[in-house]
């Protein structure tokens, strides 16, 4: 909800799309939190739905608006045909591939910044991490199809420097502030730190900060192998991805501060940083 609001706040010819979709509910609640945010006009459509998205849902009692409907990849394939569009993937990666296999010239045009994937370390070393485990073969087709797209790892995400808890300001600020926003926002930090009382990372804030051009990150493009679990290997038989090999944790904050500075981010977020700087 964070990285919605942020991309809210700066990203004006903005178009959402839902993945991991539970009978388009998650687009329900996009289009509510865009509503609040003053941003009525930005289109909002459901996109794939995946096996179990059920559990992964926060919001399946709360009272929502209609079913925003339309054709996910047709709706991103027009906005191409007229001007250069970059596609920020913060979830599963179905409707990437989706996209890629019915427009495949879009390959070329599409700048893609995707959040997820590990190479070095991660807190679940046997399988891909999250936005690539729970569509595995939608994330090899995305990655194998895609031209140059830029990776911000897991392995770089999963770390202090970017984690809210329930005691955190910016929680904190959730609570106390009396608008529609804060409200909902504040009910869904309950409800998520009740399933994940260890805390939030903020790594899909840093690839909107990434895609919209916020120096926060450094890359390489290196020959990456992807496996059919869709964990990621480096390979001399391969394909070239640009993969993130750090975050500055510190700058990160100081851009969300910016960019929504009524939640005093730079406290919200714990910048013990210096082993990984």
């Amino acid at each position: 909800m964070i990285a919605l609001w942020v991309a809210a706040r700066i990203i004006r010819r903005l178009i959402v799309i839902t993945s991991d979709e539970t009978r388009g509910r998650r687009a329900c609640l996009a289009r509510l939190v865009l509503d609040l945010l003053g941003r009525p006009e930005v289109p909002v459509v459901a996109g794939g739905e995946l096996a179990d998205s059920d559990t992964r849902f926060l919001f399946a009692d709360y009272p929502l608006p209609p079913v925003p409907h339309g054709d996910a990849v047709e709706i991103v394939a027009t906005g191409a045909e007229h001007a250069p569009v970059t596609v920020i993937g913060l979830g599963a990666f179905t409707n990437i591939a989706a996209l890629l296999y019915r427009h495949p010239h879009l390959s070329e045009t599409t700048d893609l910044v995707l959040q997820g994937g590990w190479l070095d370390h991660y807190r679940k070393m046997p399988r891909a991490s999250h936005n690539l485990h729970i569509d595995q073969v939608a994330a090899g087709v995305a990655l194998r199809m895609a031209h140059r797209p830029r990776l911000v790892l897991s392995t770089h995400t999963n770390h202090p420097g970017l984690r809210v808890t329930p005691d955190s300001p910016l929680a904190d600020w959730f609570h106390t502030t009396d608008t529609p926003f804060a409200r909902l926002a504040e009910l869904y930090c309950d409800r998520w730190f009740a399933r994940r009382p260890d805390g939030s990372w903020q790594a899909d804030s840093v690839a909107v900060a990434v895609a919209v051009g916020a120096r926060v990150a450094e890359f390489v493009t290196e020959s990456i192998l992807v496996g059919p679990d869709a964990r990621l290997h480096r390979s001399p038989t391969g394909r070239p991805l640009t993969v993130t090999t750090s975050i500055d944790y510190a700058a990160v904050a100081t851009w969300l501060s910016r960019v929504i500075p009524e939640i005093r981010l730079q406290q919200a977020i714990n910048l013990d940083t210096e082993d990984d700087r």
